[in-house]
């Protein structure tokens, strides 16, 4: 008996497995999302959470927070309170940093302004100092019953404003932020861009941003 040969693939049949193979791994590229782009999504989308939580808090308590950004790859939210920007460690507003291949850019039409340092930003939020301003208080009311006591007072309230001072001055103050939440929830305007540094593919960034201090949006970065 004859043997019957096998008939081996041809080198057509070949190529046009591979070029098979080859689309549905390009399918499945598109429908897998990049682990890259979740973690922007993700990072963006807790900081646009943490904004909005930071202008529920300063309407609450009356207070002025900001946002401080570290060299692109860390923020914290401050709080301007005794005539110095301290940090927040409360829950939902505590420092973060940002995985190693992002980094974030924020742009404010009102920043140069804020960042001069001939303003005083006691007269810009009226913020004082309660513990100098009851001090002050008592020590003219307690005086007004003669000139003597008048004078003596006016000598005392001038000490207490140089010892509020030279406190003010001991206290450290942490850097101004770039992006301001005032009491009443509103902030100035801004642009915020959060990216991944080495992804290939355009897309990748995402966008916080306010253009009139009040509505808050977050959006992915598309490419005209």
């Amino acid at each position: 008996m004859g043997m019957q040969r096998r008939r081996g693939f041809t080198l057509i049949e070949v190529m046009v497995t591979l070029a098979v193979i080859a689309m549905l791994a390009l399918t499945v590229s598109f429908v897998v999302p990049d682990r890259r782009d979740t973690s922007v999504e993700d990072q963006a989308r807790m900081l646009y959470q943490r904004l909005n939580y930071a202008r529920d808090y300063a309407l609450v308590r009356h207070a002025i927070l900001g946002l401080r950004i570290d060299d692109g790859i860390s923020y914290r939210f401050v709080q301007y309170r005794d005539g110095i920007w301290q940090n927040i460690n409360e829950r939902g507003l505590r420092p973060h940093q940002l995985d190693q291949q992002l980094s974030m850019q924020i742009s404010s039409t009102e920043l140069a302004l804020l960042e001069q340092e001939d303003i005083d930003l006691v007269d810009i939020f009226g913020v004082e100092d309660d513990a100098f301003a009851s001090s002050s208080t008592s020590t003219a009311s307690g005086d007004r019953n003669s000139s003597n006591g008048s004078a003596r007072g006016n000598v005392l309230q001038s000490g207490d404003d140089e010892a509020g001072r030279g406190a003010r001055a001991s206290r450290k103050s942490e850097p101004m932020p770039q992006l301001m939440i005032f009491g009443s929830g509103e902030m100035q305007p801004f642009e915020l861009v959060l990216q991944d540094d080495f992804a290939l593919r355009a897309g990748t960034a995402w966008r916080i941003h306010s253009s009139d201090g009040l509505a808050l949006s977050l959006e992915r970065v598309r490419d005209d």
